[in-house]
């Protein structure tokens, strides 16, 4: 049994029982290519019915309870100091990312029918041509930006996967951050690990950098709740439930409180759902989960992975939306013509794809986890053949995150690293546990500045919530998945929630 569930773990973070006999359930599948990989941010979501931070290989077969709607992260490199900024320069930095960019389903969209159909099969290279990116960047990209941008189905085949309501709800999704754990996050080079990464990576001390988490918003959980299971149950209803609010949230007639209202409440359903299973465990559902697999090659399982390929493309192109933002926020300040961003690295860490790993091709379930693919996959790179891939793993709130890049001891854990440091408390108990009150005070005594659209709960992204980053960090250095290249401290964030 050992041999079918990898923990790659922190000792202080013991797996707990329940969450144990869910990999091993996972693992017994005949057909997961053995082992399951725990990362050392596994934990345990009452919401959800798989654990986070956990990687599953299968030979041609999708397992849609494996993985959940795609997320990512970017980081963007500015060529501004911490001397170039000061209190007045940040407020109005964040108040215009604030303005441009949605916290939740937007009012108006900022695309066209059109662009949508441009996005879901180009990506990131949408967002490059419309809004004058370097095209540069998009090697840093997972995929350069697309995982159908070599396709050979023309964008009406491959936009026909897509259920009309889920096409109208991906016009209200673009510019969207999100809550709960997403943010925009001004960081600084405090500490230079590794000076030749460093040096590769063109970034130095002192250096402000952002590094932000969203993903395709409500475009890609439709498509999930579309194609997902468990969207069946309960004769229909769940599956009529998702219809209403995705048409509501698209209806270009309902005015903003309509909508605010609507996400409000199914956020607060959302909420109250998990705090249900997380006092009510005799209830709880994953201990009794069927995970079914659909085949590669058969008409479910090809529309099934081109449409989550539709939204993870959303995501890439979401992300870099952002990031175009960010570059205009700082013309805006500092009264430029222009200015050239760096994204130096966008990737998911929930995501569904075909990889080749050494030599064979598997379909790789990611929940939670962030690639980690070493030198030897980026030959012709100018920067990752000779560093690997740039691997993030941000922190709590108000704590340091870690540039890193992969290692070739990232085959153990099929090329993959913790997507941050994980739960030791869930959302539900952690807002019976901790206080907002406390959670801005602590970051008060830190110097950092939160930039907030008054939503959401802030209890549930309480520090105490999640595990100490320098023991993650350490696994992943033990383990040879990846090795830190500098030490970043917060100064100020954009979230969701309050």
């Amino acid at each position: 049994m050992l041999d079918d569930v990898r923990f790659i773990i922190h000792k202080d973070y013991p797996v707990d029982v329940n969450t144990r006999d869910i990999l091993f359930k996972m693992s017994q599948i005949e057909e997961v290519v053995k082992p399951v990989v725990a990362l050392p941010d596994v934990h345990f979501k009452y919401s959800y019915h798989t654990p986070t931070g956990v990687v599953v290989l299968t030979k041609n077969k999708i397992i849609p309870k494996f993985v959940n709607a795609n997320c990512g992260m970017s980081f963007v490199v500015t060529p501004f100091f911490v001397k170039d900024l000061n209190q007045p320069r940040m407020d109005r930095i964040f108040t215009y990312l604030r303005e441009k960019i949605s916290v939740t389903t937007r009012t108006k969209p900022v695309i066209l029918p059109s662009d949508l159909r441009q996005i879901v099969k180009e990506g990131a290279g949408w967002v490059v041509d419309k809004f004058g990116i370097n095209p540069a960047n998009l090697l840093n990209f997972e995929n350069e930006g697309s995982l159908l941008k070599n396709d050979y189905r023309s964008i009406e085949e491959i936009v026909s996967y897509l259920p009309a309501s889920c096409q109208e709800i991906g016009l209200y999704s673009m510019g969207v951050l999100g809550y709960g754990n997403h943010f925009v996050e001004l960081q600084k080079v405090g500490e230079v690990i590794d000076d030749d990464i460093c040096l590769r990576f063109g970034i130095a001390k002192d250096q402000l950098c952002f590094m932000l988490h969203s993903d395709s918003r409500a475009f890609g959980q439709a498509i999930f709740d579309f194609y997902s299971k468990k969207a069946k149950k309960l004769f229909g209803l769940q599956q009529l439930y998702k219809k209403w609010h995705y048409n509501l949230l698209s209806c270009e007639y309902l005015p903003h409180s309509v909508k605010a209202l609507i996400e409000s409440t199914n956020r607060g359903l959302n909420r109250a759902k998990s705090v249900f299973y997380w006092k009510a465990d005799f209830f709880n559902k994953k201990k009794k989960i069927n995970f079914q697999a659909i085949d590669l090659n058969s008409k479910e399982g090809i529309a099934y992975l081109t449409s989550t390929y539709c939204a993870i493309n959303f995501g890439y192109a979401n992300r870099a939306y952002i990031a175009s933002v960010i570059r205009d926020a700082f013309i805006n300040v500092y009264g430029i013509d222009k200015l050239d961003l760096r994204i130096l690295h966008d990737g998911n860490h929930d995501a569904l794809q075909i990889e080749n790993i050494n030599g064979n091709d598997f379909v790789v379930h990611r929940n939670g986890a962030s690639r980690a693919f070493p030198t030897k996959y980026y030959p012709k790179h100018p920067v990752f053949s000779y560093t690997g891939q740039p691997v993030l793993l941000p922190s709590s709130l108000g704590n340091p995150s870690y540039l890193c890049a992969a290692k070739q001891g990232s085959i153990a854990s099929h090329y993959s690293s913790c997507h941050g440091t994980g739960r030791v408390v869930d959302r539900g108990e952690a807002r019976q546990k901790f206080k907002a009150k406390n959670v801005f005070d602590d970051l008060d005594r830190k110097g950092m500045k939160i930039y907030d659209y008054g939503k959401g709960y802030t209890a549930e992204e309480a520090p105490g919530a999640f595990k100490d980053i320098e023991k993650i960090k350490e696994v992943i250095i033990e383990h040879g998945i990846a090795t830190p290249a500098a030490k970043l401290y917060p100064l100020a964030a954009l979230k969701g929630w309050r």
